[in-house]
């Protein structure tokens, strides 16, 4: 992720960032027995399989992703952001990550899935951390265009930071907006934080702040960790004060 920022902002956090047909034969009655001890194994079977597989899944993809795809790809188990709340699989902190296995698993990802937004950012994650800003930075836009929430919440702050790029305040104000009302977590605390602090009081952003207080109200949803839990705690106290 980028780097600490230069403005009054929060440093994005790299710890904390789910048949069969009938025989119409009748059986005699000696058989009908038989029969029904076989179908109730049978559908034993089948239940207990159905969830195995809710269980697994739930396990492995956690919070669905924002189009409602629950797949996990090698991609998100090298290259998900531990503070993405729409990853669908576990995060990797930036001092775990393997640059070079995750950039070629989310490659081959976006190849078998073109424009989808949670690959590209984690696309763009790898370049950025393998100090390829330029490349990162398109990859970002490019997550943010196709309206993956942790995309437009990285590229605002990048966009806030100016690294890497040219500085954007409003941009990138206006990004987290729409990323908050798409229950991303860190953007409406960002958005919260850097409200109340004036950072955006000449943007004009089409946001009031009665809907800013009812997105921390209601972000206690989105919580994973006890990190996340005290960021929002913060983010709620600097609100509340005067």
């Amino acid at each position: 992720m980028p780097n600490a920022p230069r403005k009054k902002i929060l440093p994005h956090l790299s710890r904390r960032m789910g048949r069969f047909p009938g025989d119409t034969a009748q059986p005699r009655s000696g058989a009908r027995s038989n029969v029904r001890r076989g179908l109730a194994a049978a559908a034993l079977l089948v239940a207990l399989f159905a969830a195995f597989t809710m269980v697994e899944k739930a396990q492995s993809v956690g919070r669905p992703s924002v189009d409602g795809t629950v797949r996990v790809t090698d991609c998100d188990r090298l290259a998900a952001h531990p503070s993405d709340t729409q990853k669908i699989a576990p995060g990797v902190r930036q001092e775990q990550v393997d640059i070079a296995k995750g950039k070629a698993a989310c490659t081959a990802a976006l190849k078998r899935r073109p424009g989808d937004g949670r690959t590209l950012y984690q696309l763009g994650r790898m370049y950025f951390y393998d100090k390829d800003a330029i490349t990162g930075i398109d990859y970002f836009r490019q997550s943010a265009a196709a309206g993956y929430p942790n995309g437009m919440f990285v590229l605002g702050l990048i966009l806030i930071q100016g690294n890497g790029t040219e500085p954007d305040t409003c941009g990138g104000g206006r990004l987290w907006v729409t990323a908050a009302r798409a229950l991303h977590l860190y953007s409406k605390i960002y958005l919260a934080n850097n409200w109340r602090d004036g950072m955006f009081k000449d943007c004009g952003l089409e946001i009031a702040e009665p809907e800013i207080a009812a997105m921390l109200t209601a972000a206690g949803e989105l919580i994973e960790s006890p990190q996340e839990q005290d960021d929002l705690d913060q983010a709620k106290a600097n609100w509340a004060k005067p």
